[in-house]
């Protein structure tokens, strides 16, 4: 199967009118998980890797960014089904751009520190690069509560998405995909929030392009559906999936003892590897996700 575009996925998910998910990654047992539910389902799907926190300046060990990247593209190339690699939400322009460069079919640059007028100007830039290596940027007028993970309380501003703002954004920067922000905040799966419908049907009348919902481990399984039902073409994942692999890896390394070998119990791929206990876990979740976006079964005619 070859890489599918963006513009493809969104194409198929608006005549259909259903969700491709973008389930974010963080190693290869991750990666492989995601791949193994879309395989399984027959669903289109988005794999990649956080903006934020690939590229961060604290991490421990620093590894290259172009590493990650042919570690999916290999796996979207290899993938029975139509697949799409992203370098998700990140505020590091210089990272975007080698992306860019990467192989990457969706990037999204998004910088809160930036004047309205400076995040224009710089996701202008994205969206010239990219569209010279057919790439598709996705973009917003305004990040979410919470991007950072310390969004504990319901914050005194919601940062809904003004339409009006919206507009001008699209206009003078002609991204691909737009994220709404209707309601939804990063509370990491922490508490569950309902969507403003009536606000996202005002945008999705308005704007034409694909609408993307971020923060979907939050929100309430009916407003997600509802929500594609009403124009949403893409929905990212990623607290829950974290969430999911972890607890099953810890539950998998209680039950280990000093008389197991360390060879089965950690990168064999053997039933005692600790790390196939989460990976096994995190793909029954991405199936889940991936009925309730609608997108299982749609594979078969998109190919």
């Amino acid at each position: 199967m070859t890489q599918a575009s963006f513009a493809s996925l969104m194409d198929h998910a608006e005549r259909e009118k259903y969700a491709v998910g973008y389930f974010e990654c963080w190693n290869l047992e991750s990666l492989m998980a995601v791949i193994d539910a879309a395989e399984a389902t027959h669903s289109p799907v988005l794999v990649g890797f956080s903006g934020i926190y690939l590229p961060h300046p604290d991490r421990v060990r620093i590894e290259p960014p172009s590493i990650y990247a042919a570690m999916g593209l290999a796996a979207c190339v290899n993938a029975s089904v139509p697949a799409g690699m992203v370098f998700n939400e990140s505020p590091h322009l210089d990272q975007v751009l080698l992306a860019i460069q990467d192989g990457y079919d969706l990037v999204m640059f998004s910088d809160e520190d930036l004047s309205p007028d400076e995040q224009i100007a710089q996701i202008r830039q994205v969206v010239d690069a990219a569209h010279k290596a057919d790439c598709a940027v996705e973009g917003e007028a305004m990040s979410l509560p919470g991007v950072g993970g310390d969004l504990t309380k319901m914050p005194e501003h919601a940062r809904l998405t003004d339409l009006k703002t919206a507009r001008h954004l699209i206009e003078e920067t002609g991204i691909d995909a737009f994220a709404v922000n209707i309601g939804q905040m990063h509370f990491h799966g922490r508490r569950r929030i309902r969507l403003n419908l009536e606000l996202l049907s005002e945008l999705s009348k308005a704007l034409n392009l694909p609408l993307v919902l971020h923060g979907a481990s939050s929100v309430h399984e009916e407003d997600i559906e509802a929500a594609i039902q009403l124009g949403i073409r893409k929905v990212n994942v990623g607290s829950i999936l974290k969430q999911t692999f972890f607890e099953a890896m810890r539950d998998a390394a209680l039950h280990t003892s000093d008389s197991d070998n360390p060879y089965e119990v950690i990168g064999s791929g053997l039933a005692a590897d600790v790390l196939i206990a989460g990976r096994v876990a995190l793909q029954e979740k991405v199936t889940e996700l991936m009925v309730l976006f609608g997108s299982a079964g749609k594979a078969d005619s998109l190919q």
